[in-house]
């Protein structure tokens, strides 16, 4: 007993890493993944902190820990702003482009006020704007908590094995470029998804999942079938989905032309690698049975992607979300005050 109050988090972070563990094994298409990682990382680094506080190891390891949080709280919305800049270069001057910028600069106020905060609390501050930081301070974290998450969990769905033998490969569309050329990220897509065709040693078709935007002269899936075309694909092993307007309908309605398919139908999922989430997070709400993949991605394209990635799932499950944070808030509240 004594061995269990002593090493509590400790405890708890093995119980998070094998909860991890497990989950993942059962279904890795799932958000909490993520969290189960995040939280065996934070509860080991509390661990550390309060087992080797007063010793060397514990001045190097609490240094280390500050140096991180430093780093984040004041390199990472620089770097954010930044990208936003070499996204608008690069991409041109669109809203989806500024994502990264805007997100550094909510992250850049959310530190300024934290550190403001924190400059005050020895001088004292009245209970009601202790509650008020302490709520400002809890959601900045919360929503970076949610976020880190979803971003460790995103890399390491791209290095987990997988099998490499399908019957079917999707390939989910994104935009084109003067309403009918395959883009640069479009291509990536598919020319992954044509490795993934390559390497299956049974029967194999492509799917190419995308409807016709309203800036578009074609449906994506008829640009994305006739670049495979290009690339030598026989005309028999394409199939082509031209209806969808998003990810849950491209899902959708590929599911709906497999299941009328004879055969097996273990099939493969391809799309940019910061998008492979999200995608096998919806296909289990359809019980779409998947193995995602994911496709080369430039650089700079990765922070303002995420961001769109994960304010789509928030927004589509925006009532677990805010659930989740009034739950945890309360606790905290009841737990500190």
């Amino acid at each position: 007993m004594e061995f269990i109050k002593t090493n509590i988090r400790l405890i708890l972070s093995l119980a998070a890493l094998a909860a991890f563990v497990i989950s993942t094994a059962i279904d890795r298409r799932r958000y909490r993944n993520g969290i189960y990682f995040l939280s065996s990382l934070v509860l080991f680094a509390v661990y550390l902190l309060d087992r080797y506080q007063r010793t060397r190891t514990g001045y190097v390891i609490t240094a280390f820990v500050i140096g991180i949080l430093v780093f984040l709280m004041l390199a990472v919305p620089v770097l954010l702003i930044y990208n936003g800049f070499v996204m608008v270069k690069n991409e041109g001057f669109r809203i989806p482009n500024l994502l990264s910028f805007l997100f550094g600069i909510m992250v850049f106020v959310g530190d300024i006020g934290f550190l403001i905060g924190m400059a005050h609390i020895p001088t004292g501050l009245s209970r009601p704007r202790l509650l008020v930081y302490a709520g400002f301070s809890f959601i900045i974290f919360y929503i970076s908590f949610l976020f880190l998450s979803y971003l460790i969990y995103t890399l390491i769905i791209l290095i987990l094995p997988r099998r490499s033998d399908f019957n079917y490969v999707i390939v989910l569309g994104s935009g084109l470029i003067d309403g009918d050329k395959v883009s640069r990220l479009l291509a990536d897509r598919l020319d992954k998804g044509i490795r993934v065709y390559e390497n299956s040693s049974t029967s194999c078709k492509i799917i190419v999942s995308g409807g016709q935007g309203p800036d578009e002269k074609i449906p994506e899936a008829l640009a994305m079938k006739n670049y495979l075309l290009e690339k030598g694909i026989r005309e028999p092993d394409i199939i082509m989905e031209d209806k969808s307007k998003d990810t849950m309908e491209n899902l959708a309605n590929c599911q709906k032309i497999i299941k009328k398919q004879k055969g097996s139908q273990h099939t493969a999922v391809v799309t940019s690698g910061y998008h492979t989430l999200r995608a096998m997070i919806y296909a289990r709400h359809l019980k779409f049975p998947i193995t995602g993949i994911g496709a080369r991605t430039a650089y700079y394209y990765w922070p303002s992607a995420l961001i769109r990635e994960f304010a789509a799932l928030c927004v589509r499950n925006i009532v677990p979300f805010f659930t989740g944070m009034v739950v945890s808030g309360t606790l905290l509240y009841l737990l500190t005050f």
